[in-house]
């Protein structure tokens, strides 16, 4: 028989390996050659074996004295994703962040390391507030950020707290574009960006501290215990801004910020199964400004305010059991809980405390069938039923969506098919059917090609409603039907090129709408509008010691009904970035980014400026678990505005020392 030492990394856990009968092994090894589009070996292992992701290449096997019956393979590392298991590629553009990549940055939360995406539109005003987030054109708000499989409250439409997520307590960043967004516990009709928490072993124990401008002084630290009740990890730190930009364009006046953050992380694996839970957790208290008069043009806009306070508490946690029930069924079940509480105090606002809670299940069914003896062909069939409901806390507004969904993907020669179907039940906005079909083929030359279409259906959330001084009680639910065909060539290890062009027709898309008349700014529904947009990705090693990449997106959206623009959606963005390694231990990044111009209103009366902005990174490897740096943020000092009348930051220089104990 075979045997041999494997590493599966369930969300970064590390847990040894089990002898295996050949049957096992062969498609093991299948589906870690598909995956890196290698050829694969005779091979064979239980269809319901989650997905894997290879991250080093296994060497030559070690054979043992003649007579045993045994061949023991040398050890290997590969990802084990039960948390969404796939068979394919998926027909789409998507892109995955490591850890290592997102080191690679330096940067020290998600505003950092998503400007670098194409289709997605960031707007930021200071360093610490929310941004506004929108995927090919459309926004969102319960869902478009997903934590450990758990959809996370937006602070209202469209706005995130990117600031909220350290980089340092995240294993993994995957951005998702188009439709199909089921498999992610995500409702969103864009794309979705799905977050993972950190899972260290006592290996992996590390201390990150830094700082720099605007007073502002960063610190994590974190570290991992592997016992027999199974293995623990957790991540904590700490950010203070003592004397930051104010949020108003011409304001005056210092705003500080504190943040607090804690993350948590159990897995234990059983014979046939295992079990997993994370808990994150995050609080930030911050000056802000306030609506108030502005002059000359005397309507309502951001101005200082000396009163202005703001404080957001998030919870997520999560738990999650699988359990193989015969040779190709596994069986999972999900418990996922987030809260978002908000307070505000303003001198024109009266002082407002907004609590947001959802809870989920999610109950999954994976079947892997080999459809041929050598296993080049195979089928997976992924059913089960999601259930959420959402709440606000003092408030009579509860929503209730039962969602039974399926899934089924194919592997057949050089094509690769795939199509899902989710059914939404709600209580409060009816019923509702989406679906998606997709489909891959492979190129000589390391080519693939793709094409997939379908619809969407996104309920408002219960922030986008209730917020008191953005929401909209009477916003209707947003639904959009389209598709897209890309085309995917990897000519090297180190080299790959994408590009895609898209199309989607959104009816009701629900987007901030600011009044230029009023100045005031609140959730709406736009009747209609029709989204046209190509992507492109490209990444290059052009030495051992020279590394660059260029990302390019363009897109147009229209109302059709009254020809204008959809606000804060820019036609043109790019991201063009070098890593250069300098001497042995000294590393260089620089990166660009450019983007157009856009309107900030419905009317499309009043126009952002486009903005090219630079960041830079020096790193210096004193030992191979020790560098410092030196980071440099829109070293340009360009401050056009992103949101109308609020303030971005300037220039600023981050000294840091990142260690591994």
């Amino acid at each position: 028989m075979l045997a041999t030492h494997r590493y599966f990394k369930r969300r970064q856990k590390t847990s040894p390996g089990r002898k295996y009968p050949a049957s096992a092994v062969v498609l093991n090894g299948f589906l870690l050659c598909l995956s890196t589009g290698a050829i694969a070996d005779k091979a064979s292992a239980p269809a319901h074996a989650p997905r894997l992701r290879p991250v080093g290449e296994a060497s030559a096997p070690y054979l043992p004295p003649v007579g045993s019956d045994k061949v023991l393979l040398t050890p290997m590392t590969v990802y084990d994703d039960l948390v969404y298991p796939e068979l394919i590629e998926q027909p789409r553009m998507r892109n995955q962040l490591d850890r290592n990549a997102l080191q690679a940055t330096e940067m020290s939360n998600l505003n950092g390391v998503l400007r670098s995406q194409s289709g997605l539109t960031l707007a930021q005003g200071s360093g610490q507030m929310m941004t506004g987030i929108s995927l090919r054109g459309a926004s969102g708000g319960q869902g478009l950020i997903t934590l450990d499989g758990v959809p996370l409250f937006a602070n209202f439409a469209g706005f995130y707290s990117l600031s909220h997520y350290s980089l340092d307590a995240l294993d993994r960043v995957t951005v998702s574009r188009g439709s199909g967004g089921e498999r992610h516990g995500s409702r969103t009709l864009g794309g979705a960006i799905h977050l993972r928490t950190r899972q260290l072993q006592a290996k992996d124990s590390f201390l990150h501290i830094e700082g720099g401008s605007y007073d502002t002084v960063r610190g994590a630290t974190g570290t991992g215990l592997t016992t027999k009740a199974g293995d623990f990890s957790a991540v904590v730190g700490r950010s203070d801004v003592f004397n930051g930009i104010s949020q108003a364009q011409n304001g005056a006046e210092r705003d500080d910020f504190g943040m607090t953050h804690a993350s948590g992380n159990w897995s234990k694996e059983f014979n046939r199964g295992g079990l997993d839970a994370s808990l994150y957790f995050v609080r930030t208290d911050e000056d802000i400004d306030g609506p108030g008069l502005v002059l000359p043009r005397r309507t309502t806009g951001w101005v200082d305010d000396k009163r202005g306070q703001f404080s957001d508490e998030t919870w997520v946690a999560q738990l999650r059991g699988q359990y193989d029930l015969a040779s190709y069924w596994n069986s999972s079940l999900q418990f996922g809980f987030t809260q978002d509480r908000q307070k505000m105090e303003s001198t024109a606002i009266r002082p407002f405390s907004l609590t947001s809670q959802l809870f989920m299940l999610d109950w999954k069914n994976t079947h892997r069938l080999p459809l041929s003896a050598d296993s080049r062909n195979q089928a997976l069939l992924v059913w089960g039923i999601n259930t959420q409901q959402q709440h606000a806390l003092n408030l009579p507004v509860t929503q209730t969506v039962i969602s039974p969904n399926v899934r089924g993907e194919l592997i057949m020669g050089a094509w690769q098919w795939s199509a899902d179907a989710r059914s939404d039940h709600g209580d409060t906005y009816g019923d509702h059917q989406v679906f998606s079909l997709g489909a891959n083929r492979s190129l000589p030359q390391n080519m693939s090609v793709w094409a997939n279409g379908g619809t969407g259906y996104r309920q408002p959330g219960i922030s986008e409603l209730m917020h008191p001084v953005f929401g909209n009680k009477a916003l209707q639910g947003e639904h959009n039907a389209g598709g897209e065909i890309g085309w995917r060539w990897r000519p090297l290890p180190a080299s790959e090129v994408k590009v895609s062009g898209y199309y989607q027709n959104y009816q009701q898309m629900i987007t901030m709408q600011l009044d230029t008349k009023t100045g005031v700014t609140k959730a709406g529904n736009i009747q209609e509008a029709d989204v046209w947009g190509a992507e492109m990705q490209s990444q290059h090693r052009w030495t051992s010691v020279w590394e660059s990449g260029l990302n390019y997106s363009y897109m147009t959206t229209k109302n059709p009904v009254t020809q204008l623009r959809v606000p804060a959606r820019p036609e043109h963005q790019s991201v063009f970035w070098n890593e250069v390694q300098l001497l042995q231990p000294l590393k260089l990044r620089v990166e660009l980014t450019v983007r157009s111009g856009y309107w900030f209103d419905v009317a499309n009366t009043l126009r952002a400026h486009s903005a090219p902005r630079v960041n830079a990174l020096l790193k210096y490897q004193l030992t191979s678990k020790t560098d410092v740096y030196l980071r440099g943020e829109n070293i340009t000092d360009e401050r056009t505005p992103e949101l109308n009348d609020f303030n971005f930051n300037g220039a600023a220089f981050y000294l840091g020392l990142r260690t591994g104990f």
